[in-house]
């Protein structure tokens, strides 16, 4: 009876050995990919722009194709949700750069977009960039006319806005949402930069987008 029982356990480890070898080269092909994190939804293509940016540059949605972009609506003159949106944004992307000599930017870009133009003027948003200490793969953006931001946020971006509010501390009451669109420029959700559940997924699918 051994040498059957003794077969049999040949046979047994003969099947494991094919099944871990098969296993191996699932992984080896691209089965990892069943393991991968599931990319954000697809909205649809995000609205295009031609705004100037604080170093007087016109920079387009278009222009920026090829790497994701994570936007915002701020303006310089906020004292309320602003300043923490814009330390959300300087946050974002942290651990997902290739090296620690790699600029931030160079694998994304931040666009922020002032919902005030008529006093966020290029020199007014390069001050500001500069205060918040802004690399170049950030480009805080303004218009000719309030009713061109208001416009693409609140029709464009599906952002609320409410301008003249009539409370001088508080003029715009604007989302606080942040947007990721994709290198194709797809958006590929909405995150409330007040929420820290919201941020951390925001930094898992960015990282997604970017393969990381």
């Amino acid at each position: 009876m051994k040498r059957p029982l003794a077969l049999f356990a040949g046979v047994l480890g003969a099947v494991g050995a094919l099944a871990l070898l098969a296993v191996v080269l699932l992984i080896a092909v691209g089965g990892w990919r069943f393991w991968a994190p599931e990319p954000p939804p697809d909205y649809g293509a995000a609205p295009d722009f031609e705004l100037v940016d604080q170093n007087g540059e016109t920079v387009s949605l278009s222009d920026l194709a090829g790497r994701p972009v994570v936007l915002d609506f701020i303006f310089t003159r906020c004292v309320a949700v602003c300043p923490v949106m814009s330390a959300q944004m300087e946050r974002v992307g942290r651990g997902l750069l290739e090296g620690p000599d790699e600029p931030d930017g160079t694998r994304f870009t931040k666009v922020s977009i002032s919902l005030d133009p008529e006093h966020d003027t290029q020199e007014v948003l390069a001050e500001y960039a500069a205060k918040r200490g802004a690399p170049e793969g950030w480009h805080f953006l303004t218009a000719d006319a309030q009713e061109t931001t208001v416009s693409l946020a609140r029709d464009g971006y599906k952002l609320a806005v409410q301008v003249n509010t009539g409370d001088p501390a508080n003029p715009i009451v604007h989302s606080t949402r942040f947007v990721l669109i994709d290198a194709e420029g797809h958006i590929r959700g909405w995150y409330d930069s007040l929420t820290p559940e919201d941020m951390e997924k925001l930094g898992r699918d960015l990282g997604t987008l970017l393969g990381s």
